[in-house]
């Protein structure tokens, strides 16, 4: 790609405005920013317009500054006419806030992640890596509505039906959980849109992105996203794919292996790191919690027992949490002078110092239901399990370049607001790059430094 030129104004030293760390960002960026399959201006028809080019342009500005808004836009572009000359506006012409969201309204979605694929596969090319681990997962977005508003004390957040009027195409769906103060869990119930990514974990930028209504599924749209991705990304040395338990779907997994199949060198390898989800089914409760002994402690749970051949019976053995934490003491300590019993109970404070023993029944499916609770725990303190959260500090960098509220009325401008910010963080990572500077390309905020 050919090098951007600008045109500077004689009322201001090009040079000394250039070396300014916000302006050298900018212009770093804009080296790297294809907007080629964008029409720029009117050309036949109607007022020729602003450039369209330069408007996109400013939009990564607002994003890289951190303005919430496209009003605070403007008023910035008209404080700063060296970051207009930037973005290419002609004779510090800045259209008004109407005419950028007619062009978030207008702009082509498909067009925004071509262009995302294109930054991305750019960034490949220039550090000869290809694509190994992916992780997956969805972020939501807030629409702009009263009812989302926890003062607003007639708020809808139980009919789905009864839609806001200023936004009809959102949606009611989860948005969170919480413990309130009796212990209860409580979900959160917002209107909004979801937007759902798989990135690379070794770049931490997004390779597909989509943002749909709240109440879409996860495993429904990670069928469209594992399409995308094949269709525009070489996947011949992908190994890993991750994900949390809204991911764990034997259909889902059995439909990307047999769709990436005929992308890589050894389908047979590709391995699944997905959360457990325990849907439809009750966990018991002391595996999670403990069991309370009579000294008023919750024994911890130490072990799963079969009792018959056929394994439909099973003990869960308990143990006292005092002989637990004192495991690593010397035999025949005194543990009571450690780890006091509330009521010096004497099996942990005489012979072999076990402690208390409990048993539980349970049934064989509870048995698995408690066996697939353990390997979710080891999962999630194991490697792969932090290599996971990868995908968790990707979501907190896009929701400090834009709010987690959307300041728009329409489905597709939320997609094209949401797909610029996914554009910016790509951008970013292949400027740095390109810097020489590979251990800031996650880095927004200094990547030029």
């Amino acid at each position: 790609m050919a090098s951007l030129t600008f045109q500077p104004s004689l009322f201001y030293n090009w040079d000394y405005f250039l070396n300014l760390p916000t302006n050298r960002k900018l212009y770093e960026l804009f080296q790297n920013l294809d907007l080629s399959q964008f029409e720029d201006k009117n050309h036949g028809h109607g007022q020729t317009g602003y450039s369209r080019h330069a408007m996109i342009r400013a939009l990564i500005v607002k994003d890289i500054v951190q303005l919430d808004s496209i009003p605070r836009l403007v008023e910035y572009l008209k404080d700063n006419p060296f970051i207009c000359d930037l973005c290419g506006f002609d004779n510090y012409r800045i259209p008004d806030e109407t005419q950028f969201y007619r062009l978030i309204q207008s702009l082509d979605t498909s067009k925004l992640s071509d262009l995302l694929a294109q930054i991305d596969n750019q960034y490949y090319a220039v550090s000869h890596t290809s694509i190994q681990n992916i992780s997956i997962d969805s972020k939501p977005v807030l629409a702009p509505t009263r009812e989302n508003n926890p003062k607003y004390h007639q708020r809808n957040l139980t009919n789905k039906h009864k839609k806001p009027k200023r936004n009809p195409e959102a949606a009611l769906g989860y948005y969170s959980t919480h413990i309130d103060h009796t212990g209860a869990k409580i979900v959160d119930l917002r209107w909004g849109y979801r937007t759902h990514s798989i990135i690379d974990n070794a770049t931490g930028f997004t390779l597909v992105e989509v943002t749909v209504p709240i109440n879409i599924p996860d495993n429904k749209i990670a069928k469209i996203l594992f399409k995308e991705l094949k269709r525009k990304y070489d996947l011949s040395d992908l190994r890993n794919v991750f994900g949390d338990k809204a991911y764990d779907d034997k259909k889902l997994k059995a439909f990307i292996r047999a769709l990436l199949k005929s992308s890589l060198k050894r389908p047979d390898d590709l391995e699944f790191f997905i959360g457990k989800n325990f849907r439809n089914t009750k966990c018991i409760a002391p595996a999670v919690q403990g069991l309370p002994c009579s000294g008023g402690l919750l024994m911890r749970f130490n072990s799963l027992l079969p009792v018959n051949k056929k394994g439909s019976k099973y003990r869960m053995k308990f143990r006292c949490p005092l002989a637990v934490l004192s495991v690593g003491q010397a035999a025949g300590s005194d543990r009571k002078s450690v780890h006091p019993c509330p009521i010096n109970h004497p099996a942990l404070t005489t012979g072999k110092h076990y402690g208390c023993i409990e048993y539980v029944p349970i049934t064989g499916n509870q048995a698995k239901i408690i066996r697939a609770l353990i390997e979710d725990n080891k999962l999630k303190r194991s490697r792969p399990g932090r290599i996971r959260v990868r995908i968790e500090r990707y979501f907190s960098r896009l929701q400090a370049i834009t709010s987690e509220d959307a300041p728009y009325y329409s489905k597709k401008s939320v997609r094209n607001h949401i797909a610029l910010a996914h554009i910016t963080l790509s951008l970013v990572a292949l400027t740095a790059l390109k810097l020489g500077k590979p251990d800031k390309i996650n880095a927004y905020l200094k990547f030029a430094a």
